[in-house]
């Protein structure tokens, strides 16, 4: 078992970089150094691989939610936390996996987005939820009809014609999304957490540049 998440771990890379049809059984044993034989001991056939990498991944989100909410942070500074793991994450995939997840493996496709969808489903309602008792979200706000409707506005953007692949995949169109956002659901306490988390974000940029 060990074995298999080590492999796992290894492949989810390549498949994220250079897309899921393209790589083969042969380049994954020269990537990691192993030989077919071992590829082939610990799964049945590709297919079998994919499916794994798809529950590694599905896996390192979850892990990633429960990390979050564990934390001391208040509700804006969640989202700001998990608005920073998805650029991270969203940046590194290729067009390429999400076009051969869905064309070519439609069932681990549908395991994988339902997965993502319950999960953002789950951080949003949760995040809302938490907000309003902490008093940096507007009261008023139905999470449920927010929830969903963030859910839809992410999934519409990635299907979306008008809307470039390399200007929907960079840092400011993210920003500028989740910036909207918090607009939206933050109450005045929220907005002056806003404004001072944007300001620590501009402190770094200063640091780094």
């Amino acid at each position: 078992m060990k074995e298999i998440d080590n492999i796992t771990k290894r492949v989810l890379p390549l498949f994220i970089r250079y897309g899921i049809r393209s790589v083969t059984m042969d380049d994954i044993a020269r990537e990691l150094g192993i030989s077919k034989k071992t590829l082939y001991n610990a799964f049945k056939d590709k297919d079998d691989l994919i499916n794994r990498v798809i529950d590694f991944d599905m896996a390192q989100s979850r892990t990633f939610m429960e990390e979050v909410h564990q934390s001391e942070s208040n509700a804006v500074q969640e989202l700001f936390m998990v608005n920073r793991k998805i650029h991270s994450v969203r940046s590194n995939y290729s067009p390429s996996f999400y076009y051969d997840l869905k064309r070519y493996y439609p069932e681990s496709y549908r395991r994988w987005i339902e997965d993502k969808r319950n999960n953002m489903y789950n951080v949003i309602t949760g995040n809302l939820r938490k907000g309003k008792q902490e008093g940096v979200y507007r009261a008023e706000i139905d999470e449920h009809i927010i929830g969903r409707l963030h859910m839809a506005r992410v999934e519409m953007l990635d299907g979306n014609e008008i809307i470039e692949e390399n200007e929907r995949m960079s840092s400011k169109f993210i920003q500028e999304v989740f910036t909207y956002h918090l607009h939206g659901i933050c109450n005045a306490q929220g907005l002056k957490y806003l404004s001072e988390e944007m300001d620590k974000l501009e402190n770094n940029k200063e640091k780094n540049t």
